[in-house]
């Protein structure tokens, strides 16, 4: 499977647990344009970014907390729904990371293009 069909997938697998959490997902940035952006379109873009991974970060402790207290709440549950549970969470967890290190790629080609167009 591609990394932009894993990718799709597991940010639908988190959207589409959103309603069931208390935890919000936060919303993604955009990236601007490296070879059209203005240095500071870009140093914006770097901020709403570190923000975006600090909130996802935030996102990932709520939804591991929120686990922790569905589990505690169970009574007597099997090995096999903690385990169920126990991999449920690391996929949402996998999604995540996964989404960010997609953010951070495709920023980074953006500051490449950037640092391109500042050379010419």
């Amino acid at each position: 499977m591609n990394t932009t069909l894993k990718i799709i997938l597991a940010s639908s697998f988190l959207l589409g647990a959103a309603p069931a959490i208390a935890c919000d997902y936060p919303s993604k940035p955009a990236v601007p344009d490296g070879a059209t952006a203005t240095k500071e379109e870009m140093l914006s873009a770097s901020a709403s970014i570190k923000e975006y991974l600090a909130k996802v970060d935030d996102f990932l402790l709520c939804i591991e907390d929120e686990e922790k207290a569905a589990i505690a709440a169970m009574d007597n549950p099997s090995d096999e729904e903690l385990q169920r549970r126990s991999e449920m969470l690391d996929k949402r967890f996998e999604a995540a990371n996964e989404e960010k290190a997609l953010l951070g790629e495709q920023f980074n080609q953006q500051v490449r293009a950037y640092n391109a167009k500042a050379k010419e």
